[in-house]
């Protein structure tokens, strides 16, 4: 097997007390490392956002069902939009659900894309 230049590999790492400052995102049943913990979507609970070119008085929310996968074994995680859940030594953050919600309200889970964020673990 061919060894990779130092650089190359450089390019992939993250030193301890980082962020990036790109979100993680994924999918239903994808597993995503989101600046140190690694996180499974693996259901959407509910989806209440007001649909796309609808005036809505409330704007709404989603909650995932996650599974926070640890060395120990996964924990079930429930996220919900905007409101960050303490998990490790920090606070994840469900952001930016896509794709919007169409006036049928009908979207299949396979569509769904979610950005993470992590804060924390310093």
């Amino acid at each position: 097997m061919p060894l990779l230049p130092l650089p190359v590999l450089a390019a992939c790492v993250t030193l301890p007390g980082t962020r990036s400052p790109y979100p993680a995102n994924a999918r239903i049943g994808e597993a995503v490392y989101v600046d140190g913990p690694i996180i499974k979507p693996v259901a959407v609970i509910e989806d209440s956002r007001c649909p796309a070119g609808a005036q809505c008085v409330w704007a709404g929310r989603v909650r995932i069902k996650a599974l926070w996968m640890r060395a120990d074994g996964p924990r079930e995680l429930m996220l919900t939009s905007d409101q960050p859940m303490a998990v490790a030594d920090g606070m994840m953050t469900l952001s930016d659900i896509r794709p919007a919600k169409p006036k049928d309200g009908k979207i299949d889970a396979g569509e769904y894309r979610f950005s993470l964020r992590f804060a924390g673990g310093y």
